[in-house]
């Protein structure tokens, strides 16, 4: 007999810069639960297996915010409350992602690494024209361009913050289509031109970069996840 196991994605804006921060409160619990209920309303009517194959927080550099610390400690608790969920339900989960430049892996590379010092001036502009939505920090630029924008768009076609997915709005969609999908694909080649006439000797160098013993490991967020992946 077949079993069918059906994934869901479940991130939570508090984990993130834009987001309200997590305090743990009573209410932000129930929107937690509420939101795992939701995404799960199919597989729990139909009996199929659960597997959460995408979530987690987006950690605070301290480069950018001097209370790095302390805001990646709401977000480590956030994920510890999301995990608790999974444990009461018994469902099967993996994580977002294992290895990365900073932003949510288990294991990152250095700042200080070959890598993240050649590409450093190409993040700054990202994060200055906010290319990346699901990580992206206050920007005077891009909002004062938008927000008058999207108050037009929203007096001109009342009906367009209902498009889909709803729950995106219009400044989602305008911003996705204008900054994460125009902009950020004709930034391609400049990426690009960073590698330009590098050796193999550099380019392995580079790789090397993002070698486990090269990299820097998350352990607040290992120290959860190992809490919550022994086996029942």
């Amino acid at each position: 007999m077949m079993m069918l196991t059906l994934e869901i994605c479940s991130y939570s804006t508090m984990g993130f810069p834009t987001g309200v921060p997590y305090t743990g409160s009573d209410e932000q619990k129930q929107i937690l639960m509420k939101q795992y209920e939701r995404k799960t309303n199919f597989h729990r009517k139909f009996n199929t297996a659960i597997w959460n194959g995408e979530f987690g927080p987006v950690y605070a550099n301290p480069t950018y915010e001097p209370d790095a610390d302390s805001i990646n400690q709401q977000r480590y608790n956030l994920l510890g409350e999301q995990l608790k969920i999974y444990d009461k339900t018994k469902i099967s989960w993996t994580i977002w992602l294992y290895k990365d430049i900073g932003l949510q892996g288990m294991v990152h590379t250095s700042p200080d690494s070959p890598w993240n010092q050649l590409i450093q001036p190409f993040l700054e502009k990202k994060k200055a024209l906010q290319l990346d939505w699901w990580g992206c920090y206050p920007s005077a630029e891009p909002e004062a361009l938008f927000n008058p924008l999207i108050t037009w768009l929203n007096k001109a076609s009342p009906t367009l913050s209902n498009s889909y997915p709803k729950h995106w709005k219009t400044e989602r969609h305008v911003r996705c289509a204008i900054q994460n999908n125009l902009l950020a694909d004709s930034l391609q080649a400049e990426f690009a031109e960073l590698f330009r006439d590098k050796s193999m000797e550099e380019l392995d160098e580079l790789a090397k970069s993002f070698h486990f013993n090269q990299c820097v490991q998350r352990d607040g967020l290992n120290t959860i996840m190992s809490k919550h992946a022994k086996p029942t």
